[in-house]
């Protein structure tokens, strides 16, 4: 089963910031592209990553429940938000 998300476009300007943690788990925000830090977002965070795209509540907690789970990986959900407009289907 896959959920749709929406790909950020131009007039949008929201991505979705996702950091893996010192831990190995996952965490995600949901910010405007002006408003992705340069410096790190979480204080445990090992790395932080900008995706290209906007889900929903709902959705935010299925992506970040999947990268938890390793049922997606970062390099993947980073590559469905490489594409322009539209949506995604994630395989999660």
């Amino acid at each position: 089963m896959g959920i749709t998300v929406k790909n950020t476009t131009p007039d949008t300007a929201r991505v979705t910031l996702v950091g893996e943690m010192m831990d190995g788990s996952f965490d995600a925000r949901v910010m405007a592209e002006t408003d992705v830090p340069y410096t790190k977002y979480w204080d445990n965070e090992l790395e932080q990553r900008i995706v290209y795209l906007h889900p929903d509540p709902q959705q935010l907690q299925a992506i970040v429940a999947a990268l938890n789970e390793r049922r997606l990986s970062l390099d993947d959900l980073q590559n469905f938000g490489s594409s322009t407009g539209g949506s995604s289907e994630l395989p999660i």
